[in-house]
């Protein structure tokens, strides 16, 4: 039975030009660099070789089919990919709010931030600069009107700069059989590492993209973009600075019987294409495959391994080999925006995620007598606050683990929870979504797989516990 009012009817707008397909995917790719590509798979292709970058394409790959799945759902009807979860199963909300909060709360990239800024300036421990980069969130997000607005609009300048930078490196740094020997390694396909923690290969896997629940943030950083029928939900604006927008608890739907209309729903899945499988996926594998080709050839024979707190430190010698000092230096400035970007994507997506699942269940279905005292509170209001909690919890968890470890954690846990959404997007998209708008034949095969893939990791994590 679904608790949530029905979706109202309304016209599907024109996507944007393809000029500015440079969007939300920005944002994924800078998420997957900071994730698993600067600290998780340099260091594990150190390790154990270059033959576990068959798990990272696979990885990002599925991530890239997954996003267009829930895009999809968001550009249809304009509703977080939680409120239809809550139609589907009422009790999810008490559900996905603590998982979001247990994986995504701890500090890990604010602690490699602190160990990047403690080597790039030669002062201040690790923890002062962590507690300064935790702040600067709060300052940068509470100084522009929306809060989406400031964090893209970052991104699409580091990650650009970031990636030119690798490519020239690599260049210098890499010779033509490192590059051969490196794409072997990538198609080298059913190659089990030896003697490689499970877990710690989970986390990697989910974090070769954006990883875990931050796939399902695509569906509110959509929203927010009002992209497809997002554009009637309202957007998240700084209850300081910016105008308050009404933001719509649940969603719409458009007629899908006329040909010019089906004609502008084509339209925006290419439009996500685009966004989500050039940018995201081919420039978020080319950044992954050159950081850990460097680390195997340029890190590993200086028997410098990524990892404890000089995680993305070590990585300086990447540009530090062509460049000197200089390079060392260039490395860190780099790794500091591109964590940094990360980080506040992250603290973004967390504070989305509660807000929404808060401000719906407020405002409609069946515990609204259980969030009630939130209903006064605007959506701008709930993300703002929610934010600054997020951020002072992350300063008192700052000292309390090295980066790898808390990452490892997040990615566990992450694994475990796609595990249990890819079913349930398959679900949705085939059952809440008009027949017209549904996925192929086709994608459902790819989905079930992904689905398999991250059910049989889950499965292995599980059983390695219980053992």
């Amino acid at each position: 039975m679904d608790y949530y009012p029905p979706l109202k009817r309304r016209v599907l707008p024109p996507p944007p030009q393809w000029t500015k397909a440079l969007g939300a995917g920005i944002v994924a790719m800078g998420l997957a660099i900071g994730t698993g590509e600067l600290i998780l798979w340099p260091h594990l292709v150190i390790k154990y070789g270059l033959s576990l970058l068959s798990f990272a394409l696979i990885g990002i790959g599925c991530q890239f089919v997954l996003n267009r799945e829930i895009i999809r759902h968001e550009l249809a009807t304009g509703e977080g990919f939680f409120t239809t979860s809550a139609r589907i199963f009422r009790w999810s909300v008490f559900f996905w709010l603590p998982a979001a909060l247990l994986i995504y709360i701890w500090p890990g990239w604010a602690s490699a931030i602190g160990t990047t800024l403690s080597a790039l300036f030669g002062f201040g421990a690790h923890i002062f600069w962590s507690w300064v980069t935790l702040a600067l969130v709060l300052v940068l997000t509470f100084s522009g009107k929306a809060a989406y607005g400031m964090l893209e609009r970052s991104l699409k300048v580091i990650v650009p700069t970031f990636f030119v930078i690798l490519v020239v490196i690599s260049a210098f740094n890499l010779s033509w059989a490192d590059f051969i020997a490196a794409i072997k390694g990538t198609f080298s396909f059913g190659s089990w590492p030896q003697g490689i923690d499970i877990n710690i290969l989970l986390g990697a896997i989910v974090f070769s993209g954006a990883g875990g629940m931050l796939n399902l943030a695509f569906s509110l950083w959509y929203r927010d973009r009002q992209m497809g029928m997002g554009a009637y939900a309202g957007r998240i604006t700084n209850p300081i600075t910016g105008k308050n927008e009404a933001i719509a608890a649940t969603g719409y739907t458009f007629d899908t019987s006329d040909e010019n209309t089906m004609h502008t729903w084509r339209n925006w899945m290419r439009y996500v294409t685009v966004d989500q499988g050039v940018i995201f996926f081919f420039l978020g594998f080319i950044t992954l495959f050159l950081l850990s080709a460097n680390a195997y050839f340029v890190l590993r024979p200086m028997g410098l391994i990524p990892e404890g707190l000089q995680v993305a430190v070590v990585q300086a010698n990447i540009f530090g080999n062509v460049l000197g000092p200089w390079g060392f230096k260039l490395f860190l400035v780099m790794a500091f925006l591109m964590l940094f970007s990360v980080m506040w994507a992250v603290i973004d997506a967390l504070t989305r995620m509660v807000s929404d699942m808060i401000y719906t269940n407020a405002h409609a279905g069946p515990f609204q007598k259980v969030f009630v005292p939130f209903k006064r509170f605007s959506m701008g209001q709930l993300y703002y606050a929610i934010i600054v909690l997020v951020v002072l919890a992350g300063a008192v968890l700052v000292p309390l683990k090295q980066p790898l470890a808390l990452l490892v954690i997040s990615g566990v846990l992450s694994g475990l929870t796609m595990a249990l959404y890819t079913p349930l997007i398959i679900f949705m998209n085939n059952v809440h979504l008009p027949k017209p708008l549904r996925p192929s034949w086709f994608t459902n095969i790819v989905m079930v797989g992904v689905a398999f893939f991250y059910i049989f990791f889950a499965y292995k994590v599980i059983a390695q516990y219980i053992a």
